[in-house]
């Protein structure tokens, strides 16, 4: 690429020359040319004047002449003129055609040149290779072909992103609820349950076949549960703060809120790190009332398996996951009651994290509770993982019914290919549909849970969707990016470079062709 660049600026260079020696003698040629019009009417005039001082010498007896009035006559015609005519002197060029199979030659007489003439070359050679005109013209072109354009979307967009937002909207308010009186959390809770089930009998027939002694298979959600706990013992599965080392330290913690406090618990990135930090170091993480504590459990009796530094780092993975399925729908305890209670679930992803956010207030039955206290209450009233899964039902409707018509319409009636139908990727009008069903369904539920609160904010909050609000926080994230991508006219340097790679290949296969 630098032999490249050395070269177009040499050619430019040598472009220069002979353009500015081309109007040097453009130059030259007119300043002969307007001296030879001149030497021409001075000829003329001379003529003129010689034709009449013959016919005046012949008009006069030169006996009677005065040769001093004739010389004075004389003297005012001479009228002697010097021309100059400057020449220019015009550089060599030289220029060697360029070919693949010349490169060597080639190179060699571009340094040759630029030796010879003393040329400084720039650092930035393709500024200096191109006209102010010229680098106009590219800039509008990348900016045509490359920048971000904004969305496009008609109002039938507009409305049906609309109906689907009120349509799911709908669904959450009456289907979904809160954890206390929902339809469809019947349904996921069974869901979970058989899945749990499902799990734990995989895990027994695998120990069973590597030669474990184990007695029953699991045939109910308690035993499923039971035999994943057994299987999964963690350190950091403490239930209340009395089985831990406390010091001086203060935890406020029971069994119907430890698994949200137990950072291990979290079923995302936060939790995986803090469960093997555990395993390793023998500690317990918690996380309440915006402070992070580092515990010792008084049964401290575990131990993690593995010989090197990556099996115990694999088997600290596997535990962490066994124990969340045992802890998903409950613990045995509570799940084999009569009552039928649900237990105390895992929360839902990241939602541990709003213990840390101590500060507001809230009246919860009569007393204030900043926000992290408020949010353990909610998650007490059973909004968990599987509550999060049943606010995910009406979010997923709306995604799918804007994605299928974003799809039809993009293939039928723009006459796209299937490829660029596709519902996926980043696309701005698809982007701004999802972001006005999604707002439509945020704002149905937000109405439904004032309304049905009555000022009460646990019922309020009881009530929210947050996986439909987090959706839309997310999605108006990438929209103010959009907007802004495009009040900067910053380029789409994803497209470009693979224009860019495409090119060449293309200028390489021509090479190896030739």
């Amino acid at each position: 690429m630098k032999k490249v660049e050395r070269s177009l600026q040499v050619q430019r260079i040598q472009l220069t020359d002979l353009e500015f020696q081309e109007a040097a003698l453009k130059k030259a040629l007119e300043d002969v040319e307007g001296k030879t019009q001149s030497h021409q009417k001075l000829i003329s005039e001379s003529e003129e004047m010689l034709s009449e001082l013959n016919e005046m010498l012949q008009s006069i007896d030169l006996q009677d002449l005065d040769l001093e009035v004739v010389e004075k006559s004389l003297e005012q015609w001479d009228t002697k003129e010097n021309v100059t005519i400057e020449s220019t002197t015009l550089r060599e060029l030289t220029s060697t055609p360029i070919h693949a199979k010349h490169s060597i030659d080639y190179e060699r007489s571009i340094e040759a040149y630029i030796r010879e003439h003393k040329l400084i070359l720039s650092k930035e050679p393709f500024d200096d290779l191109m006209s102010q005109t010229q680098k106009k013209q590219i800039l509008e072109t990348v900016k045509k072909d490359y920048g971000y354009e904004g969305a496009t979307c008609d109002q039938y967009d507009y409305i049906f992103a609309t109906f689907s937002g009120l349509v799911s909207g709908l669904v959450d308010v009456f289907f979904v609820g809160s954890p206390t009186d929902s339809i469809l959390q019947k349904w996921t809770d069974k869901k979970v349950d058989e899945t749990v089930i499902s799990f734990s009998k995989f895990i027994f027939n695998k120990d069973k076949k590597n030669g474990k002694q184990v007695k029953k298979a699991p045939d109910n959600i308690a035993s499923a549960i039971g035999y994943l706990e057994r299987r999964y013992k963690v350190n950091y599965d403490a239930r209340y703060a009395k089985d831990l080392v406390m010091g001086d330290k203060v935890l406020n913690m029971s069994a119907k809120n430890h698994h949200l406090k137990s950072l291990g618990h979290s079923p995302d990135i936060i939790g995986l790190f803090f469960s093997i930090l555990d395993q390793f170091t023998g500690k317990a993480s918690f996380i309440s009332e915006g402070k992070i504590l580092r515990l010792v459990p008084k049964d401290n009796s575990f131990e993690l398996k593995g010989d090197t530094l990556v099996a115990k780092v694999i088997a600290g993975f596997f535990n962490w996951l066994g124990h969340l399925m045992s802890d998903i729908a409950g613990s045995s305890g509570t799940r084999g009651h009569i009552n039928k209670s649900n237990g105390a679930g895992i929360p839902i992803p990241f939602y541990n994290l709003l213990q840390l956010c101590n500060f507001g207030s809230f009246d919860v039955n009569g007393d204030k509770k900043t926000l992290a206290e408020l949010s353990v209450k909610v998650f007490e009233e059973g909004y968990d993982f599987r509550a999060g899964l049943t606010m995910a039902i009406p979010v997923a409707i709306n995604e799918l019914m804007i994605r299928v018509y974003f799809a039809f319409k993009s293939y039928f009636y723009h006459k796209k290919s299937f490829k660029e139908s596709l519902p996926i990727g980043k696309n701005l009008n698809l982007q701004r549909m999802l972001i006005v069903g999604h707002g439509v369904l945020c704002l149905t539920d937000g109405v439904d849970a004032a309304l049905r609160s009555k000022g009460q904010a646990l019922l309020f909050a009881t009530r929210l969707n947050l996986v439909a609000w987090v959706r839309l926080g997310f999605l108006g994230f990438k929209e103010a990016k959009s907007l802004y991508i495009q009040k900067m006219n910053e380029l789409d340097l994803k497209k470009f470079d693979q224009d860019l790679e495409i090119e060449w290949t293309r200028i390489q296969k021509q090479i190896e062709e030739s």
